[in-house]
């Protein structure tokens, strides 16, 4: 990473002093350092400034002492000094702390069928356990798809004759024809969601047993089609960036059977818009990854395997395109499992 942890904010947090400050895998969005401290492990993360609003803070302190309470395995949120869960750097980046869950392997990758089921287990519990969380959450982070496509669309328009525009006028054109279609129907209950279910925000042990849910700061109410339409997204796709990405029916059987075996709390409308919520996730985040192709200013990107964010972004948003048009051919499978 090019910048660490400033020595003002690690004194900010109550850890002790400092032994060791690692960089943690960098994500699409913050970046990330485990701190070991006279007091214990920390991660420590600089948060992207569309996840670092107060309301955010408060949400995910409310989340994560909930867990803390009903013995759900995930970290803590670790309030500063003078008692806030945000603390500005010199430069007014913000900076929040949590507790290491030590033993735990993160995964970027979902390899086997086996491990999709782990996965899912350890969702339907979360999903389970937050049936009963009451907080009114005081932020909205995700964007109602309509309003995504809106966006995606106005970009695209502002970028018309450019270069930029002229090399990916066929993505363009197929988005604006297929997203509309995908919208989820109103009315849907909205439940409490990670928002975030890619298989790298859960902490497996060496056997590859799910052993606990990070990243808690994506939490909220939505239809749990968005959620399980993410989830498997993510993990029965290929790498993102592949052009030749394509969806893996057996992650999805496997991942499927294990979650609504765990799951008796949902209505057969709510299984009857989980393929829809597939489709409409991977449309929706191949529409973000365009559209930063064009502004070229949120998601991070490997500098080692490209020559700038756009051009990284462009491959995301291919990838996401084929891993579409690979599940609308198996669609009809994929809805065979789901009511099986």
């Amino acid at each position: 990473m090019p910048f660490a942890i400033p020595d003002d904010v690690l004194a900010a947090f109550p850890l002790g002093d400092v032994h060791a400050v690692t960089p943690a895998t960098a994500g699409l969005i913050h970046s990330t350092f485990r701190v070991d401290a006279e007091r214990g492990s920390f991660i420590l993360q600089r948060l992207h400034p569309v996840l670092s609003s107060e309301a955010i803070a408060e949400d995910f302190w409310q989340v994560t002492e909930f867990l803390r309470g009903k013995n759900f395995p995930a970290p803590r949120c670790v309030r500063s000094n003078a008692g806030s869960v945000l603390v500005q750097d010199a430069e007014g980046k913000p900076w929040r702390a949590q507790t290491f869950l030590p033993d735990g392997v993160t995964h970027l990758r979902v390899r086997t069928p086996a491990m999709a089921a782990e996965a899912a287990g350890l969702y339907a519990r979360f999903h389970r356990v937050m049936l009963d969380f009451s907080h009114p959450f005081a932020s909205a982070r995700r964007l109602p798809s309509p309003r995504v496509f809106a966006d995606f669309d106005e970009t695209a328009q502002s970028h018309e004759g450019s270069d930029l525009f002229d090399a990916v006028t066929e993505e363009v054109a197929f988005i604006r024809q297929e997203m509309p279609r995908l919208f989820l129907p109103d009315g849907l209950r909205a439940r409490a969601v990670h928002g975030d279910p890619k298989i790298s925000n859960i902490l497996f042990d060496t056997s590859d047993r799910a052993m606990a849910l990070v990243d808690l700061d994506t939490c909220g109410r939505r239809p749990i089609a968005l959620e399980l339409g993410d989830a498997f997204r993510s993990w029965c796709g290929l790498e993102e960036d592949r052009a030749d990405n394509a969806f893996r029916l057996d992650v999805f059987e496997a991942g499927w059977k294990a979650y609504h075996a765990a799951a008796d709390f949902l209505t057969p409308q709510e299984i009857g818009t989980v393929g829809q919520g597939i489709a409409l996730i991977t449309m929706e985040l191949a529409s973000r990854f365009l559209a930063d192709y064009f502004n070229d200013r949120y998601f991070g990107w490997d500098a080692a395997r490209y020559p700038s964010r756009r051009a990284h972004n462009l491959a995301r948003a291919r990838g996401g395109l084929a891993l579409y048009r690979n599940f609308v051919a198996k669609r009809d499978e994929v809805e065979r499992i789901l009511h099986d």
